[in-house]
């Protein structure tokens, strides 16, 4: 990953002791660190670890741009898992419902982790909501209704079920102070893009692709020795855009494996990619970014 810190972890709650479960219940881990707020070049990381000694668990909520939507981490040996890719259940209680999100296993550092390959909320999409993504034609991601502040505050755990073979409860507490200083590092990020975020606040027309995003990065783009070796990856890139709808740069805002990877993204897109420029509030052109997510999936 292409990042680094640039500013001190925001301290924003305090930690708690933690205590574990009998072994013949779900594992219930109590907060044994604060909540810190990560500002790296490119994305923001807002984590926390829960747990002590063999139960300590990491749980990490990475954001690359303006949105509710997150890439979530865990890591740790409670989420230890043998199978190597699937759909895994996981639910921020107790009000919100259970989703399935796609993960890989892998490492962070010394741990076994979860790695998280879809985009998510701390709610799935509601049955109207997921009616209108399947019927859309365009393949870009569909905003739909925001969380309310209420929601995030009712928050109380985060329970990861499927694959791991006991179930885990992370006890988070409320999600909306946590979710307001990962806005905050946001805001700031975009600054350091050069990106004049009162503008994008108030545009007419954000920046849309010319064709489908799905066209930029195809199957001939796999590098062949990471193909050869079975090696997935998930790529997150953001282009700089200028006001003529063109990408003037494009940036690895977080990778999960070799080089090799990130060049194939961003070759692949500064050839391909094009735009109608974004408008701002009175209709003219403006310089934007674009961010979206690539998967390279041996099936």
């Amino acid at each position: 990953m292409n990042t680094k810190t640039i500013a001190a972890l925001a301290m924003i709650a305090t930690a708690t002791p933690a205590i574990a479960q009998s072994a013949k219940g779900p594992l219930v881990l109590k907060p044994s660190s604060a909540w810190h707020v990560d500002y790296a070049d490119d994305r923001c990381r807002l984590g926390r670890q829960f747990g002590q000694g063999e139960e300590l668990t990491y749980a990490f909520f990475d954001r690359y741009g303006p949105t509710e939507y997150f890439r979530l981490t865990l890591a740790g040996k409670p989420v230890k898992t043998f199978v190597e890719k699937g759909d895994a259940s996981l639910r921020f209680g107790p009000t919100e419902a259970e989703q399935k999100i796609f993960y890989f296993s892998g490492n962070l550092g010394k741990l076994p982790a979860l790695i998280f390959a879809g985009r998510m909320r701390v709610a799935p999409a509601t049955a109207s909501e997921f009616a209108a993504a399947t019927k859309s034609d365009d393949d870009e991601p569909i905003d739909f209704a925001p969380i309310s502040e209420s929601r995030q505050k009712a928050i109380r755990y985060l329970t990861i079920g499927k694959p791991v073979r006991r179930t885990v409860t992370l006890e988070t507490g409320s999600m909306r102070g946590p979710f307001v200083a990962l806005d905050k590092c946001i805001d700031n990020l975009m600054t350091t893009w050069g990106i004049d975020t009162e503008k994008h606040k108030a545009l007419t027309r954000k920046l849309k692709p010319r064709q489908s995003p799905s066209k930029w990065v195809v199957s001939s783009d796999y590098p062949l020795d990471m193909l050869a070796s079975g090696q997935p990856a998930i790529v997150e890139f953001r282009l700089s855009v200028g006001s003529d709808g063109v990408p003037s740069a494009c940036h690895i805002q977080s990778t999960t494996r070799p080089k090799e990877f990130d060049d194939a993204v961003c070759k692949s897109v500064m050839r391909r990619a094009r735009f109608d420029p974004a408008l701002d509030a009175g209709g003219e052109p403006l310089a934007s970014y674009y961010r979206n997510t690539v998967r390279f999936l041996i099936p």
